[in-house]
């Protein structure tokens, strides 16, 4: 990211800086009367918020901030899917310190009745248990969705997260 406002795009145009300019402070207001201590990616999901009504869209690609149980995007409730698609050895101090325990704090983002898509580098059987438990909608992997998934041998995780985002 090499801007700010590059967290936040309609059809590729980044929210402008008069918009950030104008929904900002709307949302520190909203935090300071509410007595909210939001951190630094619970006020961009905000502003995120916001900038997406304002421009009345349709559908949202949102990404998830640590993409765990208590990440501020799970305000949405019954998103069109989830998508968890690679998990390393990454925010260990708070999500834990084994791809098993990270898998099941990023499968906080796993919706009752709503689809997942689990990409290959996960702990399968710890994600699957968690769509099991939470009565979530299909569990989908690359293979089954991706034509030409299996022909490609990905080895960095950007490359392959992109990848199973299209």
């Amino acid at each position: 990211v090499s801007s700010f406002r590059e967290r936040m795009q309609v059809n590729g145009n980044m929210i402008s800086e008069e918009e950030v300019v104008e929904l900002l402070p709307q949302i520190y207001d909203w935090c300071a009367k509410e007595d909210i201590p939001a951190t630094f990616f619970e006020i961009t999901t905000a502003l995120a918020f916001a900038f997406y009504a304002k421009r009345e869209t349709q559908v949202v690609v949102l990404e998830t901030g640590l993409g765990g149980r208590l990440d501020a995007t799970n305000v949405i409730k019954r998103p069109a899917l989830s998508i968890i698609t690679s998990i390393g050895l990454e925010h260990t101090r708070i999500l834990g310190d084994t791809k098993e325990q990270i898998a099941a704090e990023k499968g906080g983002i796993i919706k009752e009745g709503r689809p997942v898509l689990v990409g290959p580098h996960c702990p399968q059987e710890v994600l699957q248990k968690c769509a099991r438990e939470k009565n979530a909608g299909r569990y989908y992997n690359p293979e089954q969705v991706l034509k030409d998934y299996r022909d490609m041998e990905i080895t960095d995780y950007d490359e392959e997260n992109s990848r199973i985002a299209k």
